[in-house]
């Protein structure tokens, strides 16, 4: 087996490990305490593994939500709270081991397409049929959640990636809020002072920068480029691709994107931000609560916070939708759908959402009508990101070998890998491509 191979299959195998530690989610991903509690009552019992999130208020909320469904069901209820940086770990040690397997687990749609094709869930389609009849979902929710048409987790609550953008800046250069990429590349050239270590755009493609790499596919995608096509055919060297990365090229160059983003890591882009070296950079709303931080008042008061601009193409952003498994060792499916439809009930989600705004955004519609996603400003942004957010490793491929090759693939930052070769002037875009669509081929082949 040559080397690149190895490689390959290293990445494949530590995938959902690296997924844990993901930086743009905003999940507790340095938590590595773990709580538990088991509580008695009736004769039915359950097993609950819920991620933590980052608020430990929210968390308290989610504890508080299983003892009361303990006592108005009648179950005896053993529940963990665990950090993101364990989950993946001992939820996979438990289903080789084949012994103490939770009956639900938080879940999203990348852990699900790691195990292809021997998926630990049970298809809950039914019980997300059920949930969106008596309080329908998002269309980007319920569609961008399902996986060769089957729902694998009930979908419960969506990070995003949001675009920051520095209002004095635009301002002091006579511009508007950027609001399509073509705005965002003309705003970041001409705001731009390298001399001043100041740069219109802070965007990066280092490699392991996980959070860019998200933000490069969308605006390819916005440009009606793509990796893949339904089929699962390889469409990468398509000539919008190209043409994107021909652009991150040109602002590179341009010195419109510091000179160091080539080296960044997740974290590249928002420290750039408070650093007050970048004008634009796309993050997690966690950078939104960094900035409330006394030191970083006057920054906080001259950011606007917005939705991602819509390219050329499309709208179409990331979906970082979250949920709900039943794991298919589950022996009461009834007891376990139960907890998820009470987890879901208008009121307790209402406080639980709000408990976790605006890292989070929930992801029914009725939300457009609750004040408290409406008329906050920031909250409303990520609620229309939510909205949107029908994209996923791979899209628009639906089968599913085609998006678990897809999803495995991603841990190699294939995306970045090629715009930072062509930035560097290491590769021409053309060589950068080819690279991408032979490493996407052998990984199609591993999955098979």
């Amino acid at each position: 087996m040559n080397t690149k191979n190895v490689k390959r299959m290293t990445a494949m195998a530590t995938a959902a490990v690296t997924l844990a530690a993901t930086a743009c989610t905003g999940f507790g991903a340095g938590l590595d305490t773990v709580s538990a509690a088991k509580t008695t009552s009736g004769d039915k019992e359950i097993t609950v593994w819920v991620e933590k999130v980052f608020s430990d208020d929210a968390n308290a909320l989610m504890e508080e939500r299983l003892k009361a469904y303990q006592e108005e069901a009648g179950v005896t209820v053993n529940y963990e709270m665990v950090g993101a940086s364990d989950f993946v770990t001992m939820l996979n040690a438990t289903i080789e081991a084949g012994s103490n397997v939770p009956d639900v687990v938080s879940m999203d749609t990348t852990k699900i397409l790691n195990y292809y094709p021997n998926i630990p869930a049970l298809d809950v389609s039914d019980l997300v049929d059920e949930i969106n009849t008596e309080r329908p979902y998002f269309e980007a929710s319920y569609e961008g959640t399902k996986i060769d048409g089957v729902h694998y987790y009930v979908p419960y609550c969506s990070s995003s990636v949001m675009m920051f953008v520095r209002k004095d800046i635009m301002e002091k250069n006579g511009l508007e809020i950027p609001t399509t990429w073509d705005e965002v590349y003309s705003a970041a050239e001409a705001v731009s002072n390298p001399g001043e270590d100041f740069y219109g755009l802070g965007m990066g493609c280092g490699e392991n920068d996980d959070d860019d790499e998200n933000t490069l596919r969308q605006m390819i995608w916005n440009a009606g480029g793509y990796l893949m096509d339904a089929d699962g055919g390889i469409t990468c060297e398509d000539e919008k691709v190209a043409g994107i990365i021909s652009k991150f090229a040109e602002l590179y160059q341009a010195e419109a994107i510091p000179a160091d983003a080539t080296t960044w890591d997740a974290g590249g882009n928002n420290s750039s931000y408070l650093a007050g070296r970048t004008a634009i950079v796309f993050n997690a709303p966690t950078l939104y609560n960094a900035l409330k931080a006394d030191e970083y008042k006057e920054l906080f008061e001259n950011t606007a916070v917005l939705a991602p601009p819509t390219g050329s193409d499309n709208g179409v952003y990331m979906n970082y939708n979250r949920g709900f498994s039943i794991m298919n060792t589950c022996q009461d499916v009834d007891t376990a759908s139960g907890l998820i439809k009470y987890l879901c009930d208008k009121t307790w989600y209402d406080e639980y959402m709000g408990s976790i705004a605006p890292v989070f955004a929930p992801l029914f519609q009725d939300e457009t009508e609750n004040p408290s996603w409406t008329e906050d400003e920031v909250n409303a942004q990520v609620l229309k990101y939510a909205q949107n957010a029908s994209g996923y490793y791979g899209y628009p491929v639906a089968s599913i070998a085609g998006r678990a090759a897809a999803a495995k693939h991603y841990f190699t930052f294939p995306v970045g890998k090629a715009f930072n070769q062509v930035a560097s002037g290491a590769e021409s875009v053309e060589n950068a491509l080819e690279n991408m669509k032979y490493d996407l081929e052998d990984f199609m082949d591993q999955v098979g």
